[in-house]
C-alpha cells in the first residue's frame, strides 16, 4: 500500500472505514429491532441515539433505553446528541419526546441536563418532520452525569 498514489491510498481508508460503520450499524440495528415493546419488560435495551438517529423508518416501535441532552421548552420537548446541538438549533441531531403533564412536572427539574430515558421509540414518518422521531409511553428519566 505504501507504494499507491495517495488518492488511492485515501479511497480505501473511506471505503474500508464506510464498510466498518455499516457492519456497526447493522449488528446495532438488529439489537434494537430484536426488542418488542413490552410494558412488562425490565429494562429495555440500551441504545445510541446515534443508532435511532441513523436507524431507517419502521412501522413498529422499540422498546429502548437513550441517552442525550433533555430540552423541555414550551416549543417542544427533545433529546438532543449534544447540548450543543440544541444551542444551534440542529432538530435533525434530536428525538421528541412525548410526556403526559404528569411527567412535564415530575421531570422538570431535569430541563437541560443529560439525562436516560426509557421509552418507546418510533422513528419519523414524514420527511417534513421537525424531530428524527419520537419516545413516547416513557417509563422512566434519569440524571447522568457527564464528565468532560
Amino acid at each position: 500500500m505504501s507504494d499507491m498514489p495517495w488518492k488511492t491510498k485515501l479511497i480505501f481508508k473511506v471505503a474500508v472505514a464506510a464498510i466498518l460503520m455499516l457492519i456497526a450499524g447493522r449488528v446495532s440495528l438488529a439489537q434494537v429491532a430484536a426488542v418488542a415493546p413490552d410494558d412488562d419488560a425490565p429494562h429495555a435495551l440500551p441504545v445510541s441515539i446515534v443508532t435511532l438517529l441513523a436507524m431507517p423508518a419502521s412501522s413498529s416501535a422499540k422498546q429502548v433505553q437513550v441517552s442525550g441532552f433533555l430540552v423541555l421548552d414550551f416549543e417542544g420537548q427533545a433529546l438532543y446528541l449534544h447540548k450543543e446541538d440544541y444551542q444551534e438549533g440542529l432538530s435533525l441531531n434530536s428525538i421528541y419526546v412525548s410526556l403526559t403533564q404528569a411527567q412535564q412536572q415530575q421531570y422538570k427539574s431535569l430541563d437541560k441536563t443529560y439525562v436516560t430515558i426509557e421509552a418507546s421509540f418510533q422513528k419519523r414518518r414524514k420527511s417534513e418532520d421537525i424531530f428524527t422521531g419520537v419516545l413516547f409511553h416513557v417509563r422512566e428519566i434519569r440524571r447522568i452525569n457527564v464528565h468532560h
